[in-house]
């Protein structure tokens, strides 16, 4: 693997970098602004002749570009994280809501039970009261 350095381009280069063992061209496509790239295409005279020369602002532009590019990268995961939290934060929402019904529904059905067991109660204290003690 060669050095790998910076170039700023203003615009878009194909550069042929010469022939590989078989006879075929070598081509490298360059897109314009501030990138890296090896050693021996930053060397080639049609690079060269199409470069700009680079300012320390060019430099610390590019380093905050990856930084900036990084932040996304973590801001997207991020996003997916919480997105996923909000719809467990829905499920569980859910069926707590389902399970309040569930208890406001047996909280029902114990107080007619319970209606039920009270109303029976005089019932068989009068039905008692009636029937005449054995002696």
């Amino acid at each position: 693997m060669t050095k790998q350095v910076q170039i700023l381009l203003s615009r878009p280069l194909t550069v042929n970098l010469g022939t590989d063992e078989h006879g075929r061209a070598i081509t490298e496509k360059l897109n314009p602004g501030l990138q890296f790239v090896d050693q021996e295409v930053a060397d080639n005279w049609f690079v060269k002749a199409h470069c700009q020369e680079l300012t320390q602002e060019d430099v610390e532009n590019g380093e905050l570009q990856k930084q900036v590019e990084q932040l996304q990268g973590d801001l997207k995961a991020l996003q997916e994280q919480s997105d996923k939290a909000t719809a467990t934060i829905d499920k569980l929402t859910e069926d707590l809501a389902g399970r309040d019904k569930t208890i406001a529904d047996l909280n029902i059905q114990l107080t007619k039970a319970q209606q039920a067991a009270t109303d029976t109660k005089p019932k068989e204290a009068a039905k008692a009261k009636e029937q005449p003690k054995e002696t």
